[in-house]
This record gives structure tokens, C-alpha cells and sequence, in this order.
């Protein structure tokens, strides 16, 4: 059976329809027609770049597959759509597999190894990397972007547009140099802004000690303060209570030793049973405002001389809690924001004596030269030594990491530049109000983050990257931000031999020399921007948008984007600041979030734990439509899914009854020669049974309910909903019924009148499924519905949306009915022991509506000689769903016993015919043998039975010198056929 190029093989196979489909769309171009403008109203996609930096593993196609699914759908529904691909090809997340690839630990390393080959290494990287997500995670998934206008990260004309928005934010005074306390990551060497550090959050244990500052003058007094960075002590400055609360003077009774302590008074209790003091009592009090000014001694003062000879005091702060700690909180002003306002405020000294790597500079005594990290362990034990050491233990809390190598990230104080958002944050909230979050649940993580949105710090110490354009005049200080590369050359009076690609990179750019006639001497600031920053100008720098204005126009706000939950204080959050910055609006009209991608244990996959699951992989054992559809039907798009790849089986059962459908159809329309342009449905619809009109009813609520919920992006549901058509409706159902009628040899009026209803049925099926199955869908639109349909679309992805047509809700009711008699009714025949083809005298029904109206269809699917409505006799067998209830007899009755015996060989024929691979068509020989007279007694009975349902033109009663031994009822029973 087949049709063109397109065989319908007795069974689905995921790889040969997807290597066939992807051959049939390149040969006929059907991408390019697919995305092609027809002068419709545009439905405008930004895609989020992956950065390729890596292989696409299950997390990556999640995404991808929910962007494939709203883009074919748009297309279906009439819209002509914007499906541009784009790559993020820059930032840390680059540099940190070159440096692994290359055995490189440090920022020093880079420079040693050499700033040029470093970037050449990462572009070469990026470029590797390139090919593998244009085949696995695009073309092989099936995933219909234009790749051929891909934009990149890393382009020229692309990067010119995050100099733009410096340069505008520069003009509206929203750009600044400040010295302030950012989270850092000592291995990559560079400081991480917000929404970066949100990105990495993970629970882990961590130092958790109770120390002792001593009050100045005195050899027993002491302020008690608790700290999860012991580290962050060697820079201690001054000690916060606030004003409100009140403080206790503890004496204590340590070993030999009576000592005082000053606490929260409310926490002295909890405190001394944590400490193990036994002997305590209050002696004083104070209100934390009464507190301030009180000196102490720098626990530390000999092991880092210069802070002895600095004054150390307690201060207030409002920012004091009692939910954790001691009520006294030790400030490190250049290690902590909070710490660092409030050392402002009171003109406290900032002192930072960690460098960016992590390591102490000679401000750290004794530490310096030491990891941060290493200085945790030693300051305890020092403290310990001292005697200042209270109480040591453990604490599991969350805490930010490098979201790019996985280190623990450091605060300390710095200077970098900023983009001032504070100053144009209430534009951004108001913005992002117009827009749709799917799903509403999560809108507020996405609001709250924008409501307290500060600086976003753009600079970054590394070397692939987009460069900040930020130059300084050696002479006095002032700055000069450079808005493009045409500007850039214009100012340049002398610029290094190299192409435009380089000259936008470290380290070329920075051999670019600028004079002007204010300034001999020009010097760019030695970073490039936030990875984020680059991605963020998507909304304009992927179509070049300053020149062409029509074409951003008509994209400008796009209607869709989607990415992780992660992404609304990433990409997201980027897109809307500066946007919003540079045009006053938000980029985008409706964001869907996407759910976490987990493990089938429900962990966290990454390549450490070697639980990640990879898109080639998946691919080549299972193809991309069944992992496609058990990612659609696993989880609403917003929660976390839990990936089982031994699960992606369970959806293959599905396809290939969609395929069987499909097989069906052709096999009995191929016999009767249908056509349906010469059987169109609305001329022969009348024509049918009532079932006919059943199964449109079904269908009409399956076209209406499919478009909701996938424009409301419940994907699941939509794929549910299809799932459940196909196998329940369709397969289990409509054909159950259908047969009696195209097993007939005569062509009657309402057997052309089901074919044209089901052709319809499939038809409208696969262009449903083209959205979510491309591969399978197409295949069996050009091996089934173009050969009964010639004027049909070329491929099914050029079809249009199919139009809902009436329900008849009460016939749907009644049929619904009618399979739960029949579900009812199978389950009496198996608690009776009695099998389905084996037939029954009567079955009665209780508890039904309609059941008068499909007592016919009953019997037929029932195989029961009558159905009558009412209570179950005494002895009957009963079974129900839900309020209905049906019964048969227990036990098959003797006149019935043959009929089900000449089932069973039926059967068994079947069975041999398709082993022997005959067509439907093809008529056959028959020859049992058997010591049964039982069994010969059936077959002379039902002769005319037998032979009608297996085509058999001979049918004899004798020896057989071949074929094959079954076990019929407990009768041995031997069968050989031959075609006639």
C-alpha cells in the first residue's frame, strides 16, 4: 500500500517516517512555502538563544517543542508567522568549556595562554557547537525555524545594538561608575548582577558560629554575634543592634571562668540552652539605641595589625532581626550591602581585603595569599585558639552559586558600571502589566523582581564578550560611550588590521586608538557586558531594526516568547529592561513559563550527576514525534516535568494506532475505489447511519475544545484530548462499528457514506496533530489523504485550521452510553469467564437513558442474540459503570457453543493470514483437522460463517499436510491455508 514515495508498512516505524518526511520537505521546499508571507495579519516569535556552548539535551527540546507547537498552530489558524532562530555565542558561559577544553584554572591562565587564541578558541567553539543544534535540536526535532537568518550574538551588526542601548541609557544619566558590594565568582574572576545570582540558588551546608567581640577596657565582657562567613571577620568594622530592641547583659559561668555577655534579652534563653551554659543569670539591660557607641577589640586585631588601630563600635541598623542569630550583627561593610549603606551612613571605613579571585591582598595579615574559602576553616580555629569562640555548628540554607561554573560566589566591594533601573523601574512594572504571563500563578515572581529591581551591573573582567564601549580620557577622567562600530571607525585614529568581526572583540578592539581634539588620549574601560545584556536587545538587534524600520514595525511588540522560570530574571527581565529603556515599551505581549526539567527521580539533571539526558540520544532510539508527544502529554507547560525516557514507549502504542487507523482506511477504500472528491461528505453525509453523525459530533467538540486550550497554551490537555480521540473515539470505537458495514462485498449507500466520513475524520486528525506530531502526520497525510483527496494541500503543514462544526449533544451522550453498556457489559463476560467472541443469548440493562435507542448497536458490539431493558434476573453475572448496570448468564449456553467455536477459528485464520502476508483481497483455501466433533460440528454449522469473514473459497473438513496446531477450548485443532 502506497501512495508516491509513501508506503504504508504494516506497522509505525518513528525513523523511517521521519527520514522519509525530512527528504519529501527538502526536495519540495515545503519550509520555505510554510513561511512565507501571504499578506496576513503577522503572528511575530523572538526566539530565547540557546547558547552553543554545548550539546541540546531533553531541558533545551522541552522549550523548542512548545515553540514549534504555537508556530505551526498560528500558521494552521491563518497567520503569517515570524519564525527567526537565533543564538546566544558570547559570554562566561563560553569561556568556561574553552578553559576546560583547554586545561586552563585561571583568569591568569587566559591571559598567559594569550588573549587572541583564547577568543579565536571560543569563537572555533561556539561554531562546533553551531552544527550540532541546527541538526539535533532544530531540524531533527522537527522544529520549523529559518536558521538561514539566524541571528548571532557574536555578529557585528548584531552586538552594535547593546552599545546602543549603553550609549541611550548614557544619555537619559542612567548609566554609572560605582563602588559598591556585588556578588562575585572567584573562579571565573568577575562580578554576576542580579538576576544572575538569582539564577544560581542551591541549598547547601555551612559554617554556622557564635563569636565573641571584647569590650574594649575590659578582659570579660563581650558582645556575642553569629556568622555563616567566618571569612568575612578579618574585615569586621562594627557591630549593628538595632535601636528598638532589648539587650541583655548575660552573666556566665564558662568552665572556671565568669564571664559577661551582652544578647537580645529575647533570645537569651534559647541561646544559653544552644551554648550547653547551664549557670546564667540577667544583669542588665539596654535598648539597642542606649548600646551604640559601645567599642570593642577586632577579634582578629593579632592576627590582622592593621585593623587594631582602628576604632571598632556598635552602631544601629533597623535591618536587624531576632529571626536568626543573636540580636548583634557583625558589619563587614565590604562584604555585605546592607553592611556597606549602613558604614556609609555612619562614615565607618569599607575595607575589602579580598581580591576577585578570592584570594587575601596584604590587608589580610596573616590570611594573605589564602583562599576565602581555605581563610573559613582558619579564622575558626584561630577564634577557637582565642577563647572567642562560643559555639560552632552547621546550617543548610540556600545560597547563590556561579550560574555558569558552579562555585560559591563571594560578596565583596568593587568598582564596575552600573545601569541606574531604580530610575525607570516603575515604567518597567507599568509595562509589564500589559503583558500576558502564562501562567498567572507565576506572574508575581516576575513582578516582585522587577518591583525591586536596583542596578544591573553590566561589567564584567572577561575577555569573550561584547565589549563595553566606555572610554576614558587619560587626561581628566571623563568618559566617551561609543553607540556603533560606524561611530567607532569615525572616532579611531588608529585601528588595528583586522575585519569587523574581530574589531568588536577583545583584544583587537582594545588596540583601537581614539584622540580628539579635547582629548589626546582615549582608553576603554577594560570589560565586556553582561552575557544578558547581549541576549536582551533581541527585540531589535535580531532584525537590524534601526535599518529596517518596517520590518521591526510590523514584529514590534512580539506576541510570543517562551523560556524557564529561571528566565524571568534572566532573559525575560533583560528583554523588558531594555526595551523599555530604549523605546518606553515592553517587547513582548504574552510570555509563557516554562517548568524545571527533572530526572526521573525527580533531581536536578546536570552533567556532574550524569543524569542528563541528551537530545541525540533520545532521538536516535525513539524518533522525535513520540518524545514530542510525551513531553506535550507528561505536564502542563508551567510545572516541572520528571523525565522518564523508558516512558516515551508508552506514547509509540498511540502513534501506531493512529497509523493502524490509517491502514484500515486505506485497505477497504483501496477495495471499493473511493474517491472522496467523488464522494464528498456533504453530498453523502445522509446517506449514513446514525453512528456517522456521532463520530462528527465527537469530532466538532475535539476541533473546537483543541484550538482553546492551545491558545491558552494548556498543551497537555489539547494532547489528552487528541490522544484519547484517536484510540478511544476513533480506533476503539468508530471502527469497532464500522466494520460490519465495509466487510460487506455489496457497495451500499451508507458504506461510501462512512468512508467519506471517516476520510474526514483522519483528515482533520492529522492536520490536528501536525502541530505537536510533524513527522507522522505529514507522512500519513501524503500516503493516505492525497491519495483519496488529489486537490488536497501539498503537505499538511500548508493546510488551514479545520472549522468546528455542530454538536448533537444528546447523540454524543447516548453513544457515550452505549460503550459504557459495553464496557459494563465485557466486564460481566470476564467475570463470567466468558470471552467477547464467544456470543451470549441476553444481556439487560438497568440504569440507562438511551439505551432503547442503541440496543441494536449493543447487540452488535456485545455479541449478544437480545438486549432487554430492566433489573438482572436471580444467578445473572453483573457489572456496572457507574449507574448502569448489565448482567448476562453464567455460563455460555449449549446452542451457542458452536457459533463461538467458529469464532475462535476465525480467528485463528486471521492470524495465519496476516503472518502469510495476503492481501485483504486475497481469497484462500481452508483445511481443519481435528478429533473433535465439537469442533467439526461448528464448522459445518457455521461453513458460510467461516468462510465469508476469511475470504476462504474452499473450506474442507480433513487432513492437513501443513499449516498449523492450535488449542481451541481445550480441543487440539490443526489449520492450513493456502491462497486460492
Amino acid at each position: 500500500m502506497s501512495y508516491g514515495d509513501f508506503k504504508l508498512s504494516p506497522s509505525y516505524n518513528s525513523h523511517a517516517v521521519e527520514k522519509a518526511v525530512q527528504e519529501f520537505w527538502d526536495r519540495n521546499k515545503i519550509f520555505d512555502k510554510w513561511k512565507s508571507w501571504r499578506g496576513r495579519p503577522v503572528y511575530a516569535f523572538l526566539e530565547g538563544p540557546p547558547t552553543t556552548n554545548g550539546m541540546p539535551h531533553v531541558g533545551h527540546i522541552r522549550g523548542r517543542t512548545y515553540k514549534d507547537v504555537v508556530l505551526r498552530f498560528h500558521r494552521l489558524l491563518g497567520y503569517d508567522v515570524w519564525v527567526q532562530g537565533g543564538w546566544d555565542m558570547q559570554g562566561m558561559p563560553v569561556e568556561w568549556e574553552v578553559e576546560k577544553k583547554l586545561k586552563l584554572r585561571s583568569k591568569k591562565d587566559v591571559e598567559q595562554y594569550g588573549l587572541e587564541k583564547f577568543a579565536l578558541e571560543c569563537n572555533a567553539l561556539v561554531e562546533e557547537y553551531l552544527q550540532y543544534w541546527r541538526e539535533w535540536g532544530t531540524r531533527r526535532l522537527g522544529l520549523w525555524l529559518d536558521l538561514e537568518n539566524a541571528y548571532e550574538t557574536r555578529r557585528p551588526r548584531y552586538l552594535e545594538y547593546a552599545w546602543r542601548v549603553v550609549k541611550r541609557a548614557h544619555e537619559a544619566g542612567l548609566l554609572a561608575e560605582d563602588y559598591r558590594v556585588l556578588w562575585f565568582c572567584p573562579r571565573c574572576e568577575t562580578s554576576l548582577s542580579d538576576h544572575e545570582v538569582a539564577l544560581g540558588y542551591e541549598e547547601r551546608e555551612d559554617p554556622s558560629i557564635y563569636v565573641k567581640f571584647r569590650v574594649e577596657g575590659s578582659d570579660n565582657e563581650y558582645l556575642v554575634i553569629w556568622t555563616t562567613t567566618p571569612w568575612t571577620i578579618v574585615d569586621n568594622e562594627a557591630v549593628a543592634a538595632h535601636p528598638d530592641y532589648a539587650y541583655a547583659k548575660v552573666e556566665v559561668v564558662v568552665g572556671e571562668r565568669r564571664e559577661y555577655w551582652w544578647l537580645a534579652e529575647r533570645l537569651v534563653p534559647q541561646l544559653m540552652q544552644l551554648f550547653g551554659v547551664k549557670e546564667w543569670r540577667v544583669i542588665e539591660t539596654k535598648m539597642g539605641e542606649e548600646l551604640a557607641g559601645l567599642r570593642y577589640v577586632h577579634p582578629l586585631a593579632e592576627e590582622v595589625p592593621e585593623r587594631a588601630s582602628r576604632e571598632h563600635r556598635v552602631v544601629t541598623a533597623e535591618f536587624v532581626t531576632l529571626e536568626q542569630g543573636t540580636g548583634l550583627v557583625h558589619i563587614a561593610p565590604g562584604h555585605g550591602p546592607e553592611d556597606f549603606e549602613l558604614a556609609k551612613r555612619y562614615g565607618i571605613r569599607v575595607t575589602n581585603s579580598v581580591e576577585v579571585n578570592g584570594v587575601y591582598n596584604e590587608l589580610g595579615g596573616k590570611y594573605r595569599g589564602k583562599h576565602v574559602y581555605d581563610v573559613d576553616k582558619e579564622v575558626v580555629k584561630d577564634l577557637k585558639a582565642k577563647g572567642l569562640l562560643v559555639y560552632e555548628g552547621k546550617i543548610r540554607h540556600e545560597y547563590p552559586h556561579c550560574w555558569r561554573c558552579g562555585s560559591k560566589l563571594i560578596l565583596r566591594a568593587d568598582r564596575q558600571w552600573f545601569i541606574t533601573i531604580s530610575r525607570i523601574r516603575d515604567k518597567m512594572y507599568s509595562e509589564l502589566q500589559k503583558v500576558n504571563v502564562v501562567p498567572q500563578k507565576l506572574r508575581d515572581r516576575f513582578d516582585v523582581f522587577v518591583q525591586n529591581a536596583r542596578y544591573w551591573n553590566i561589567s564584567r573582567s572577561r575577555v569573550w564578550g561584547t565589549p563595553l564601549p566606555v572610554w576614558r580620557c587619560k587626561k581628566d577622567g571623563r568618559i566617551l560611550v561609543v553607540g556603533s562600530l560606524d561611530e567607532l571607525k569615525k572616532l579611531a585614529k588608529e585601528v588595528p588590521p583586522v575585519d569587523d568581526f574581530k574589531l568588536v572583540h577583545r583584544p583587537w578592539i582594545d588596540q583601537v586608538k581614539i584622540a580628539t581634539e579635547d582629548c589626546d588620549e582615549w582608553v576603554r574601560e577594560p570589560y565586556v557586558m553582561d552575557v544578558w545584556l547581549d541576549s536582551g536587545v533581541a527585540w531589535l538587534a535580531a532584525v537590524d531594526g534601526e535599518r529596517n524600520r518596517e520590518l521591526w514595525g510590523k514584529l514590534f511588540p512580539y506576541d510570543f516568547v517562551t523560556e524557564g522560570i529561571d528566565q524571568t530574571r534572566g532573559w525575560f527581565y533583560s528583554l523588558l529592561a531594555t526595551s523599555v529603556l530604549y523605546t518606553g515599551r515592553a517587547p513582548y505581549k504574552t510570555v509563557l513559563i516554562q517548568g524545571l526539567i527533572l530526572d526521573k527521580h525527580g533531581q536536578k539533571m546536570s552533567k556532574s550527576k550524569g543524569n542528563v539526558v541528551w537530545a541525540k540520544d533520545l532521538f536516535e532510539k525513539y524518533g522525535a514525534d513520540p518524545v514530542r508527544l510525551y513531553i506535550l502529554s507528561k505536564a502542563a507547560p508551567w510545572e516541572d516535568l520528571s523525565f522518564d525516557p523508558d516512558e516515551v514507549r508508552h506514547v509509540l502504542a498511540d502513534l501506531g494506532i493512529l497509523w493502524n487507523v490509517a491502514r484500515f482506511a486505506d485497505t477497504y477504500m483501496s477495495l471499493d475505489g473511493f474517491d472522496a472528491e467523488r464522494y464528498p461528505l456533504e453530498e453523502w453525509l445522509g446517506r449514513g447511519l446514525e453512528e456517522d453523525r456521532w463520530v462528527l459530533s465527537e469530532l466538532n467538540s475535539l476541533v473546537a475544545e483543541f484550538a482553546s486550550y492551545l491558545k491558552n497554551f494548556e498543551f497537555h490537555k489539547a494532547v489528552a484530548m487528541w490522544r484519547d480521540f484517536v484510540v478511544e473515539t476513533l480506533s476503539h470505537r468508530y471502527l469497532r462499528l464500522l466494520r460490519r458495514r465495509v466487510w460487506s462485498d455489496e457497495p451500499t449507500p451508507d458504506k461510501y457514506a462512512a468512508y467519506a466520513v471517516l476520510h474526514h475524520v483522519i483528515k482533520t486528525v492529522l492536520i490536528l496533530a501536525s502541530v505537536f506530531t510533524p513527522f507522522v502526520a505529514e507522512y500519513l497525510w501524503q500516503a493516505y489523504v492525497r491519495k483519496y483527496e488529489k486537490s488536497a494541500p501539498e503537505s499538511v503543514h500548508l493546510a488551514q485550521y479545520p472549522q468546528a462544526g455542530p454538536v448533537d449533544k444528546e447523540l454524543v451522550e447516548a453513544y457515550r452510553e452505549l460503550f459504557a453498556a459495553f464496557s459494563a457489559l465485557a466486564e460481566a463476560r470476564n467475570k463470567a469467564g466468558i470471552k467477547l467472541r464467544w456470543p451470549v443469548r441476553v444481556a439487560y440493562i438497568s440504569g440507562a437513558k438511551h439505551a432503547g435507542r442503541y440496543a441494536e448497536l449493543l447487540k452488535y458490539l456485545g455479541n449478544v442474540k437480545e438486549v432487554k431493558i430492566g433489573p438482572c434476573p436471580e444467578g445473572y453475572v453483573k457489572a456496572a459503570e457507574g449507574q448502569l448496570e448489565a448482567c448476562i448468564p453464567p455460563k455460555l449456553e449449549p446452542e451457542l457453543y458452536y457459533e463461538a467455536l467458529a469464532r475462535e477459528i476465525v480467528r485463528r485464520i486471521q492470524v495465519m493470514r496476516k503472518e502469510a502476508g495476503l492481501e485483504i483481497s486475497d481469497s484462500i483455501k481452508v483445511v481443519v483437522e481435528t478429533n473433535s466433533e465439537d469442533v467439526k460440528n461448528a464448522v459445518e454449522h457455521y461453513r458460510d460463517y467461516i468462510a465469508r469473514e476469511t475470504r476462504a473459497v474452499d473450506l474442507l473438513i480433513g487432513q492437513a499436510t501443513g499449516g498449523r496446531e492450535w488449542d481451541i477450548s481445550g480441543e487440539r485443532v490443526r489449520i492450513e491455508i493456502k491462497k486460492a
